[in-house]
């Protein structure tokens, strides 16, 4: 799950590098526009969101992260979920279970990456 940047649209500004907490937006080789590359973006869409120009989109294949929840049925209380959650929305105590905070979570899915559990639910969109 990506999205990609139309470089017909793409002004250079550097918004969508500034918007993305893991830094995957570059400037090309000519540092005048910027690329994504699909295998390292995680579909968050928070590029998407800031772009002046409209130059972001998903991808074809691109399916959105509508939930993130915790089946705290399974949840040990690794914390590792809290660990890469770079908006904080993953809160627990130490072996107890956790949960995500939906107001907080921009749905990047970095937790479920994470979680050896299979405790993190993931619901999509269309």
């Amino acid at each position: 799950m990506a999205y990609f940047i139309d470089t017909e649209r793409c002004v250079g500004c550097g918004a969508c590098r500034f918007a993305c907490l893991f830094h995957i937006p570059k400037p090309d080789e000519f540092k005048t526009k910027y690329k994504i590359s699909a295998t390292a973006c995680c579909g968050c869409g928070q590029c998407e969101n800031i772009c002046p120009n409209d130059a972001i989109h998903p991808l074809p294949d691109h399916k959105p992260r509508l939930r993130l929840t915790i089946d705290r049925s399974l949840c040990t209380g690794c914390g590792k979920c809290s660990v890469v959650c770079h908006a904080n929305a993953a809160i627990g105590e130490k072996d107890q279970p956790h949960l995500i905070i939906q107001e907080k979570c921009f749905r990047c899915g970095m937790c479920s990456r994470v979680c050896k559990d299979g405790a993190i639910m993931v619901e999509y969109g269309a």
